[in-house]
């Protein structure tokens, strides 16, 4: 009975040895299956064609109009020198010219405090002026200060002869007061302009505002609205930004 049992044993133990030799062998033979199916989804793997991949996706993907700001206007401070035509509700329409100090909390919004010059032209009525009074020998200058928001509702850029000009389209709105021989009222503004980037420091301005406040005429004051249209060149600080 004992040799039956050793001879069971060693059969089996012989069995054992056989399958073990069979599930080594794919893998001395060269089989990489099994170690391509460990190595899947590990960290790492195929990490340089993987990135290579992303960055041809992400270059496909990214559109040319998608470029960074040549010009910006955050924190920067802009000192602006205007001139251009003034239209008065009651009298001719003549010159005015001006200055503007600005200062840009962020691209989109902005804060300004400006000063212009004008004079009160009446050409077409010296016989009422020297009937009624309402100018003779009274000074002509007008003085206007104005304190504003400024918002920038849309960044922009054209094709301009050869190459690519950058552009703001901006509203604004405010109060200040005119000052003149018929009006020492406080008075609003409102407008629009546009402006046209040069390089890093320099842009060129157009505005078009409308000026609400009263003149007093004869023994009668009436609210006008007054536009100016104005050209401007302004310098940003610091320039090298």
């Amino acid at each position: 009975m004992a040799p039956l049992i050793l001879s069971l044993m060693l059969s089996f133990g012989a069995m054992n040895a056989a399958a073990q030799a069979a599930d080594d062998a794919p893998a001395a033979s060269g089989d990489t299956s099994a170690t391509d199916e460990k190595t899947e989804g590990k960290p790492g793997a195929d990490a340089c064609i993987d990135e290579n991949v992303k960055a041809d996706l992400f270059a496909k993907r990214r559109m040319r109009t998608t470029r960074d700001r040549l010009f910006q206007q955050t924190n920067r401070h802009e000192l602006t020198v205007l001139g251009g035509y003034y239209v008065s509700d009651l009298f001719d329409g003549t010159w005015t010219a001006g200055g503007a100090y600005t200062y840009h909390m962020t691209e989109d919004l902005a804060v300004e405090a400006s000063g212009s010059y004008t004079r009160i032209s009446s050409a077409g009525g010296p016989e009422l002026e020297r009937t009624f009074l309402v100018l003779m020998n009274k000074p002509r200058r007008q003085l206007g200060f104005d304190a504003n928001l400024v918002w920038v509702p849309a960044h922009a850029k054209m094709r301009l002869g050869g190459g690519i000009s950058h552009l703001d389209l901006y509203v604004t709105a405010g109060g200040g007061v005119v000052d003149s021989v018929l009006s020492s009222d406080l008075a609003a503004n409102a407008g629009l302009g546009m402006k046209f980037f040069m390089g890093r420091a320099y842009a060129i301005r157009v505005d078009v505002r409308d000026h609400f406040f009263r003149e007093q005429l004869l023994a009668e004051k009436e609210f006008v609205n007054d536009l100016t249209a104005t050209l401007g060149f302004s310098l940003y600080l610091p320039m090298g930004e």
